[in-house]
């Protein structure tokens, strides 16, 4: 394990690099002005993006410094080899006490959706009418950034942004990273989830073309695209005030939940980060990425496989009806424990109300059910749940054996195959026997239910 601490001057300040006092002149250091691309193809080579690059940590924390960070209470950047791979995560040395400060990031180094939005004025009425057909307008703000890092990456170390650029992660395992034999690895949830990420991708290229402020090669550059589009979606964050930010350093903090750490804007847009908690030295400094019960999207978006205590049922039902959404059709909601297999209510709701849905002789049932819900009557639900226990129970244990069935297909495909060919195999494989895990606990307990149900009869 390695360790690089920010290093801070006596007086607290650090040096403000010439870079920061220019920031937000238009065309010049951080600021970027709109002109068509002239920069030659062999500028590109500046940034490597190829998975055998070195991050350039050192590099990054000169820049850092010089760029006015303050750092405080210890915080470091530690080196963590997972998997075989280089990770740099945030960390403290010293500890500290509960609402501390550990870090600062000056306005100005920070990338900022609303402030690129203003930067590129009118040059993206294309693009957007682009992406609003394909019904990706909330993506908005993520193709500002997408953008100004295409910008950034073109310039190669002409780029104020060079060395935190030089510094990115090289080894995505995201969905877009993936490759066609990875996806064809995955139950169907997740490569639905997965489906959705490249496709999201797709208009985004497409959405470039239409930008005449790039050159044709970084427009025709998939592996480009994939790589900046995976700093946006894994290194952005939303503001209180719902500004999309990418803050260099900041984005080094990796996940946890519920995190240690505090994140805020100040009035001058400033960024600072303070503990949550009081911690002891050499703790990891943790920021939440978000729901921790969802592990599939997680590894779609993020890369990785967290420990989650919960995860969702995996149950799709095509063009759900209102009332089912009312009951409770939401993967946030309709979750199973991972520790234990026990079921969560929404799961037990959906399942019963589907099928009184289908069932037309069922129509008076259905109807008092739903307005048991919707009034918080638990004791009509139950005495209706009880009557159709068996049938639950049944079309739950289905739904799961042919979970356990797709999942065990899968384990012969991906067992026959070199790692070292597919480097996301590994993880594709922690990712389907934790699925397999989850869903014998949740077999062996409907089976239990199942036994009760009978032996009562």
């Amino acid at each position: 394990m390695s360790t690089i601490t920010l290093n801070r001057k006596t007086e607290g300040r650090f040096v403000v690099g010439i870079l920061c006092l220019l920031a937000l002149t238009p065309g010049s250091a951080f600021g970027v002005q709109c002109r068509r691309s002239r920069v030659p193809t062999q500028l590109f080579s500046a940034i490597s993006i190829e998975r055998t690059a070195k991050r350039e940590i050192g590099q990054f924390q000169e820049w850092a410094v010089q760029c006015g960070v303050q750092v405080e209470n210890g915080f470091s950047l530690v080196e963590n080899v997972v998997d075989g791979n280089e990770d740099w995560s945030a960390a403290t040395t010293t500890g500290g006490p509960e609402g501390s400060r550990v870090l600062f990031v000056p306005n100005e180094m920070i990338l900022s959706s609303a402030r690129i939005a203003q930067e590129y004025g009118g040059y993206v009425e294309s693009s957007f009418e682009i992406l609003g057909q394909k019904g990706l307008q909330n993506l908005y703000p993520h193709f500002f950034l997408f953008l100004r890092l295409m910008v950034e990456y073109e310039q190669g170390s002409d780029s104020p942004y060079y060395p935190w650029l030089a510094a990115m992660p090289r080894k995505w395992n995201t969905a877009v990273s993936m490759d066609e034999f990875c996806l064809s690895c995955l139950p169907p949830f997740i490569k639905s989830l997965c489906q959705k990420e490249r496709d999201q991708l797709a208009a985004f290229r497409e959405a470039l073309q239409v930008f005449e402020y790039l050159s044709p090669w970084a427009k025709a550059n998939q592996g480009l695209a994939k790589f900046v589009y995976s700093i946006v979606f894994t290194r952005s964050r939303t503001t209180d005030n719902g500004d999309l930010q990418i803050i260099p350093v900041v984005d080094m903090f990796n996940h946890g939940y519920p995190g240690n750490v505090m994140i805020s804007n100040d009035q001058n847009g400033n960024c600072d980060v303070v503990l949550a908690d009081d911690v002891p030295p050499g703790t990891p400094l943790l920021m939440s990425y978000g729901d921790p019960t969802n592990p599939s999207q997680f590894l779609v978006t993020y890369g990785f496989l967290n420990e989650a205590p919960a995860a969702f049922c995996k149950i799709l039902i095509s063009n759900p009806s209102q009332e089912l959404k009312d009951i409770g059709y939401d993967p946030s909601k309709m979750l199973v424990d991972t520790a234990t297999g026990a079921v969560s209510q929404e799961v037990w709701d959906v399942i019963l109300y589907s099928r009184l849905e289908r069932k037309p002789d069922l129509v008076r049932d259905k109807r008092n059910f739903y307005k048991a819900h919707m009034a918080g009557d638990e004791g009509a639900k139950a005495a209706i749940h009880q009557k159709y226990l068996r049938e639950s129970c049944s079309a739950l244990r289905l739904h799961v054996d042919n979970i356990l069935a797709e999942v065990a297909d899968l384990a012969v495909r991906t067992n026959a195959f070199d790692s070292s060919k597919h480097p996301r195999l590994p993880l594709i494989r922690k990712h389907n026997s934790m699925v397999t895990s989850t869903f014998m606990k949740v077999r062996a307990n409907v089976e239990q239910i199942s036994a009760q149900v009978l032996a009562s009869r």
